[in-house]
């Protein structure tokens, strides 16, 4: 995917505390400016509180790395939501140099929506569907999976 296919992007240069000891982002960085940016997509997108009844849990991760960065690139994280299920929703985050103009890594996450007062899953709210479909430049899949072809499209490599 182009950075263009992205509403939800988060800017910043590289900083040091990320460099690892072979002089370039750690990757264990590229998770936490992933989850970052989902954080960031939930407060601004849907509007919903970090710290509310309900919210969102990682069910599962996949990172893809492409190129290593280095300390202060200008690095953009496209992030978006790629599939909408009843209680799960997929995340696409792309990390890219936009010094080097190439994406670094891509990532793909299930995440379920989740009620932390009984600590059990829930169907997605009907809000959340609403507003992820009318914010998103590519709109998202509906259903339990997506077929090949929007796997491929995404970036994302089937199992």
């Amino acid at each position: 995917m182009a950075l263009s296919d992205f509403r939800s992007i988060t800017r910043f240069r590289v900083p040091f505390c990320d460099i690892d000891m072979l002089q370039h982002v750690n990757n264990a960085a590229y998770v936490v400016w992933a989850e970052t940016a989902k954080c960031l997509y939930f407060d601004e997108v849907l509007g919903e509180s970090l710290t509310g009844a309900t919210g969102h849990i990682q069910a599962k991760l996949e990172v893809n790395y492409e190129r290593t960065l280095e300390y202060r690139e200008h690095v953009a994280i496209g992030c978006r939501v790629a599939r909408i299920g009843t209680k799960s929703f997929e995340f696409l985050c792309e990390i890219w140099s936009e010094t080097a103009i190439a994406r670094a890594a891509h990532c793909h996450s299930t995440m379920v929506a989740f009620n932390y007062e009984t600590k059990s899953s829930i169907v997605i709210p009907e809000r959340w569907r609403e507003i992820i479909t009318a914010y998103e430049a590519v709109a998202p899949t509906v259903g339990r999976e997506q077929n090949q072809q929007n796997r491929i499209a995404n970036g994302v490599k089937k199992r």
